[in-house]
């Protein structure tokens, strides 16, 4: 047999082994044995790679590899590369060398015996022994083709028999390029390993017939935001750079620290300023942690639509929580929204946030949230207050009863002169802060339903179900947009729910039928509660135009069981309430209506129906272009159809293996297919080149004049300096740099530009006449990364008792450090008094 002869049919043989996949086997059972040892019969029926041999020629080095992985999977071993050398003149590939997983022997670990060893023990590790082993397959390029110049397949350890234990082996546990697209995907949805490892299960119909495991999948997940490793901001700003270019009212700012590392961020869409213009009337504002690899706080801005609904209106990410860090972010706020400050904003009782509102938002009214101030004082006064019957129910009866500070107030004296709790400093320490927190002192303010920073505390939980601690800045954006999306989405669901369907009537009365045209589907429904909240209640007049509303029931929710003086005078369209209601959320209340149906008014005074709260209150946040159908974009397509194909494939695959006829059938449809799409390569690879010599011979024909033009503008203009063409036009219209309060001085304090608009307050300049003070992007350094696992350096090499706790306990009772409140000597010696 001539050499040629034996090269083609090696290389046939090789593509035969290759191509066809193996069978799968339980893990108790082996794949079967060839059916023909002989590579020169019908090739179709090995399901055995035919192991390697000297002569053997390979196209390329990657078919040699898939080969001999194959024969490994099939012997019950892996391999790897021994080495690979490359061409001095090509800078190709020449040789290669391919050994079994245990082939060398073990590295000596060396100890340092200058650092000390670490008093927490260390984890166990198992390690893979190499046993010198000599199983090896070498080859070297050989007239355009690899050729195996030496084999061996003698091993010194012992084989797994079990077809299931080698794929755990690391060289059978390769991700295919079609997963790893799909993984990806599902990686920006931040979905977590097991449940991607469900799905891929799924697509496989197994567990087992998965080729990797979830660790490889976590590896690979690594790698994937390994990408923007010390390039972070740099590909933020790039993004950022990229939405400005599509959306004209983008805006961003940053600002750098002496190191060129980004200390503080904000930026906020079109979208958002669009909507804070008819919705700056009330805001929450919150920080959280546990949204990126920086452990860089987040703090977003939100509002609330006319559906009642929460809407994002710009964030920003800020080194820590410090006055400071407030002030700039605030200051860049205002700046985005062209100096227009909200009317009312709720936070926590955090002393800088507090610091940076009063300087920078002066006429804001500014709330603390309520459940925080009372859930920190159940725990510090919980216990005392327990102690005293009565004193909880009067005590909450008072902040939650009282219509006026001065009813507040009164009330409060006289509760805690009845229980005698005048020297109590946590007591004293709550009615201080008052102003701050207790519902009478807002009555008159603009909270719509809502004591508490609930939306903030909402909209972060909805994040951290997008977003992870390890997720960079530039996947955090990436996901801050889609929930953008999403509550645009939602949003236009409303709008269609509001204009579309039609409540279900509760009453039948004139106002209630108004109020449905006027109010969004979600505002109406909070409407006919209190349309609902009307029968609970009486009315008996007690002047001229002033009633009192009196519960008959034992308890009605918002209001509990309280009288409320209303002042109704219907000629003159004039309504008010003690409850305050309307100046609190917007919409009558149920004493109000009350008065209303027992004076025969049958509709609502148009002053009495806010408009934010309306269909037409121009909620649209974005402009809609018309005839923009919702289309799939075509690589997505691909991904998808690529997914579900390989399931259906496998699928037929599997129906077929039952009877030989049917690997036969399977055999010649996968034949004729190879020779259609090889076919169909070939004859796009030709338009490919047609299309491209066309397009080359039609730039030769349009560089002439082009070159006529070039030497056109060097007779006519003051000739360039060297290494340019043609002299830059001179640049005019120069933005002025901001003279305001607002106005940085920081040289690494960088924003957009903007289109020139007007400022709506004082003197604050605009986003638009913020001067772009432009930074190479490659100067831009990321923040240091936080060490969220284990313990810090220091302690790593201390013992547990040398640290020393955190914090120190103190008794709520006495205040003792000795001891807590559950072995407090005094607590027993109380309940004995009591």
């Amino acid at each position: 047999m001539d050499n040629a002869g034996s090269t083609s049919r090696a290389m046939s043989a090789d593509r035969a082994c290759t191509e066809i996949t193996l069978p799968q086997a339980s893990s108790a059972q082996t794949p079967p044995a060839a059916q023909n040892d002989g590579i020169e019969g019908n090739a179709e029926v090995v399901s055995t790679p035919q192991a390697p041999r000297a002569d053997m020629r390979f196209d390329t080095l990657e078919d040699a590899q898939r080969h001999y992985l194959a024969f490994a999977r099939r012997r019950g071993f892996g391999i790897r590369y021994n080495y690979r050398k490359k061409s001095e003149v090509t800078g190709e590939y020449i040789r290669a060398a391919m050994v079994c997983h245990k082939a060398g022997h073990q590295a000596k670990e060396k100890e340092d015996t200058q650092k000390p060893k670490p008093v927490v023990p260390e984890r166990m590790k198992c390690s893979n022994i190499r046993t010198d082993c000599p199983a090896r397959m070498t080859l070297k390029v050989r007239d355009g083709t690899w050729l195996v110049t030496e084999f061996c397949d003698d091993h010194n350890h012992p084989l797994l028999k079990k077809w299931s234990l080698t794929g755990f082996l690391r060289s059978h546990r390769d991700i295919p390029e079609e997963d790893q697209e799909f993984i990806k995907i599902l990686h920006t949805v931040n979905m977590e390993t097991s449940r991607m490892m469900q799905v891929m299960a799924t697509l496989y119909e197994s567990v087992e017939g998965v080729p990797y495991t979830p660790k490889d999948m976590a590896n690979f997940r690594s790698k994937l935001r390994a990408e923007n490793k010390y390039i972070d901001m740099q590909n933020t700003m790039a993004y950022f750079e990229d939405l400005k270019s599509r959306d004209k009212d983008f805006y961003y700012r940053y600002k750098l620290d002496d190191e060129d590392r980004v200390q503080y961020l904000f930026w906020v869409d079109s979208a958002a300023r669009k909507a804070y213009k008819n919705y700056n009337d009330c805001i929450s504002f919150d920080a959280t942690y546990m949204t990126n690899k920086y452990k860089m706080p987040f703090a977003p801005f939100i509002g609330i639509n006319n559906h009642g609904q929460s809407i994002q209106l710009g964030c920003g990410f800020l080194k820590n929580e410090l006055s400071e860090s407030y002030i700039w972010l605030f200051e860049s706020f205002l700046i985005a929204m062209d100096g227009v400050a909200p009317v009312n904003i709720i936070t926590d009782q955090d002393g800088s946030m507090r610091a940076g509102i009063e300087k920078m938002f002066p006429n804001t009214t500014h709330r603390n949230c309520r459940w925080h101030i009372v859930d920190k004082a159940t725990e510090e006064i919980g216990p005392f207050v327990a102690k005293i019957p009565g004193l909880r129910e009067e005590m909450n009866d008072c902040i939650n009863c009282s219509l006026t500070p001065q009813e507040f107030e009164t009330r409060w004296n006289l509760m805690i002169q009845k229980y005698n709790v005048q020297n109590h400093e946590k007591i004293a320490a709550l009615y201080q802060k008052r102003n701050s927190w207790v519902p009478a002192y807002f009555m008159q303010k603009f909270y719509p339903f809502l004591q508490t920073t609930q939306r903030s505390e909402g909209f972060n939980a909805v994040l951290k179900k997008y977003i992870s601690p390890a997720n960079s800045v530039l996947e955090f954006v990436l996901q801050y947009a889609d929930i953008q999306a999403k509550i645009m989405k939602a949003e236009k669901k409303e709008d269609a729910d509001s204009s579309l369907l039609t409540a279900r009537s509760w009453s039948w009365h004139p106002i209630e039928k108004q109020m449905e045209k006027l109010y969004t589907k979600n505002i109406h429904a909070r409407f006919q509660y209190e349309m609902s909240y009307t029968m609970s209640y009486n009315i008996r007049q007690v002047a001229e135009n002033t009633y009192e509303v009196y519960c008959i029931t034992h308890f009605v929710p918002s209001y509990h069981n309280s009288t409320y003086q209303v002042y109704a005078d219907p000629p003159n369209e004039t309504y008010k309430c003690t409850c305050c209601k309307f100046e609190r959320d917007g919409i009558v209340c149920c004493h109000i209506l009350k008065a209303m149906v027992q004076l025969g008014v049958c509709q609502m005074p148009l002053a009495y129906v806010l408009r934010r709260w309306t269909c037409s209150a121009e909620e649209n946040l974005v402009e809609e272009l018309p005839g923009q159908p919702a289309v799939m974009p075509e690589e997505s397509k691909k991904k998808m159809w690529l997914a579900v194909t390989c399931n259906e494939f496998k699928g037929l695959a599997l129906c077929g293996n039952e009877t030989e006829d049917g690997r036969k059938i399977i055999r010649n449809h996968m034949k004729s297919m190879k020779k259609d799409l090889a076919s169909l390569k070939r004859e796009t690879e030709k338009r490919a080149k047609k299309a491209s010599a066309s397009s080359d011979a039609r730039k030769a024909t349009q560089s002439a004049p082009a070159q006529t033009t070039q030497k056109d503008c060097h007779t006519q203009q003051v000739p360039p300096e060297e290494g340019t063409s043609c002299p830059k036009p001179r640049q005019t219209n120069r933005q002025k740099k901001p003279t305001g309060p607002l106005a940085s001085t920081n040289p690494a304090v960088h924003a957009t530009t903007l289109p020139t608009t007007k400022a709506t307050e004082g003197s604050h300049p605009t986003a638009a006449e913020q001067t772009s003070e432009t930074s190479e992007a490659s100067n831009i350094r990321d923040p240091s990364v936080s060490n969220t696992k284990g313990r810090k350096r220091k302690q790593a090499y201390q013992k547990p008792l040398d640290i020393g706790r955190k914090e120190v306990r103190v008794c709520k009772q006495c205040g003792s450090t000795q001891h807590d409140l559950r072995m407090c000597p005094q607590r027993g010696e109380l309940l004995v008094q009591n």
